[in-house]
């Protein structure tokens, strides 16, 4: 569990080191924009992994779909994660 939490603290941190390197002055719009889509990405990994822990059905393509998406969950999130907390520090110290 803990290597778990060494990857997805890892993939944050490097999201977020990337968009802080990413991000250049003159492109605030474009940040603002990429943070709305990781607010919705956020949420959307959220509401399908609710949705789909929440079936009733356990069909082998179902159990199947489940761990696809919750490995995609917790990635995205990550991701997602970093990314606004790059792009958000950028946008308040970068000018």
């Amino acid at each position: 569990m803990r290597f778990l939490i060494f990857v997805w603290i890892t993939l944050a941190v490097a999201s977020a080191g990337s968009a802080w390197y990413a991000m250049q002055p003159l492109r605030r719009v474009v940040a603002w924009f990429a943070i709305a889509a990781c607010v919705v990405l956020l949420a959307a990994f959220g509401i399908s992994f609710v949705m789909l822990s929440a079936s009733a059905e356990k069909s082998l393509l179902s159990i199947v779909l489940y761990l696809l998406n919750w490995s995609m969950a917790t990635g995205g999130a990550a991701i997602c994660v970093g990314a606004i907390a790059g792009l958000a520090l950028a946008l308040a110290f970068k000018r």
